[in-house]
């Protein structure tokens, strides 16, 4: 019978600010905003450098795919759009925002 070697413990799997920031799409000096700001919990190594769980990663990375179906939000107008929608309330409604607002909602009924 031999004796069964006594399992090391499993190190846990750490990734570099490059590489979170690859999973993100962002730049690694946000990955370390978001450690700044404590979103992530980064593990100071000795060096000094900053690693972060894997486990921690993961869990953020699916969080933001549970909300992949959630319609974007309406997309701000354009500075032309802008400058024509005051015109508008400037020419008609004699730069009375307010009734331009109400114009819009009786017409939308």
């Amino acid at each position: 019978m031999t004796k069964k070697q006594p399992e090391e413990p499993q190190q846990p799997t750490l990734y570099t600010p490059a590489e979170v920031a690859m999973f993100f799409r962002v730049d690694p000096k946000t990955v370390t905003r978001w450690a700044r700001t404590g979103t992530l919990h980064p593990i100071t190594l000795p060096s000094g450098h900053r690693r972060y769980h894997a486990e921690e990663i993961h869990k953020l990375l699916q969080a933001g795919d549970a909300h992949a179906d959630v319609p974007d939000p309406e997309p701000e107008p354009s500075p032309r759009a802008r400058a024509v929608l005051h015109s508008v309330v400037r020419t008609y409604f004699n730069g009375d925002a307010i009734a331009a607002i109400k114009t819009l909602r009786t017409d939308l009924k």
